[in-house]
């Protein structure tokens, strides 16, 4: 096996033992360090000149990557700053106060006993970076992350209950607002806040020449929720348009609303359906 694609697949950054497991040998690596394709950030450690950051430290201290770190390497939604470095190490490992090897703030984690440490993977499994969010996020940074899982199909809603780190009021409240059917932290956030305010809230539901709609509340208002991505582009604005002619000429109203938006002002979203509802009810009178 080549070096690089070696530790390319262990992502980024491998310890010495890791890649001895996969065949390789001390002289291959050496020569890929000096080819330069290859760095020794630690003894014992080999990673890509590009390694991230996060990626090395947690090699180097024999950790894995959990809570708001594993979040953002595993691509799931990440709401509040990291805060540093979050690492799982086992439940009986010592990590002590002034470590050299602990350059960042960095958060340690401990792994149920019932986990054994020592596997390859750099971030530990979804339910248990799932688990440690439970100690340093809110509950809806929190459930937009279990919302992603979901639907990425990465946990299960049992999983929740067996949850150890979270404690039980909390597992009790993520099971009940979870939504698999969520396709982004947006969507999460509105869908939690309307529904909180007493309206019934069903996400992607499906309308007649317009296809699934990200939230329909009251069944009567469509809720959009535009990312900053994928709502920017012509085709994507060209799309946006067709649905809302269509939900217009059905009388259905809509509100259309930034994911900044409903991250950054809490209360908009269910002001802008309040007024859309009361509009509808008032041409139905008329």
């Amino acid at each position: 096996m080549d070096p690089v694609e070696a530790v390319a697949a262990l992502g980024g950054c491998a310890r010495r033992g890791q890649l001895l497991r996969r065949g390789l040998t001390d002289p291959q690596l050496l020569d890929a360090v000096r080819a330069g394709s290859l760095t020794r950030p630690h003894r014992g450690c080999y990673a890509l000149p590009d390694a991230p950051y996060a990626a090395v430290r947690a090699r180097v201290m024999s950790a894995q990557l959990t809570c708001i770190s594993a979040a953002v390497a595993m691509d799931l939604p990440a709401l509040v700053p990291s805060g540093g470095l979050h690492v799982a190490v086992p439940w009986d490992r010592g990590i002590v106060r002034g470590d050299r090897r602990l350059k960042v703030p960095t958060t340690v984690h401990r792994l149920p006993r019932a986990l054994r440490h020592g596997v390859d993977a750099l971030c530990v499994d979804a339910a248990t970076l799932i688990d440690h969010l439970g100690a340093c996020v809110g509950p809806a940074p929190q459930l937009t992350v279990v919302d992603a899982a979901l639907n990425r199909g990465l946990v299960r809603i049992g999983d929740l209950w067996a949850l150890t780190g979270t404690g039980p009021r909390r597992r009790a409240w993520l099971a009940a607002h979870a939504d698999a059917l969520s396709q982004s932290p947006g969507e999460t956030l509105a869908r939690l806040e309307l529904r909180e305010a007493g309206f019934a809230v069903v996400s992607q539901a499906p309308i007649r020449g317009v296809g699934h709609v990200d939230l329909l509340v009251d069944d009567r208002v469509v809720v959009e929720v535009d990312g900053e991505t994928y709502h920017s582009s012509p085709e994507a604005q060209a799309e946006d348009a067709r649905r809302d002619a269509v939900l217009a000429a059905a009388g259905i109203p809509r509100v259309r609303i930034p994911y900044a938006t409903v991250r950054d002002q809490p209360g908009r979203t269910t002001a802008e359906v309040r007024v859309q509802l009361a509009a509808y009810e008032r041409s139905r009178r008329s």
